[in-house]
């Protein structure tokens, strides 16, 4: 499923991948990923979210960099369905406002 969404450009930071041990001892890895800090406005009412962006997806990781802090965007997302959860994945930038 796709979606769209406007929000406020806020930071870009890459996070190494790694491996921890979670509460079962089952040895848990986890990849490289860009953390993509916006906010998003609605009815008047800011709240702060954080998105994982995949680093192969070089094109929207490169249009993010040249992204100022507070530009307006509009994200394309995918949204994954899982039974109990849901993700939203950024995917490409459709629209920004550099002022």
């Amino acid at each position: 499923m796709r979606a769209k969404g406007e929000f406020v450009f806020k930071g870009l930071e890459k996070k190494d991948g790694g491996e921890f041990l979670n509460a079962q001892g089952q040895n848990i890895k986890y990849d490289e990923r860009y953390i993509l800090k916006v906010d998003e406005v609605v009815d008047n009412d800011v709240n702060e979210r954080k998105l994982k962006v995949d680093v192969n997806n070089t094109s929207l990781v490169d249009a993010l960099k040249k992204l100022k802090i507070y530009d307006k965007i509009v994200l394309d997302c995918d949204v994954l369905l899982y039974q109990n959860s849901a993700k939203v994945v950024p995917v490409a930038i459709v629209n920004s406002n550099n002022k």
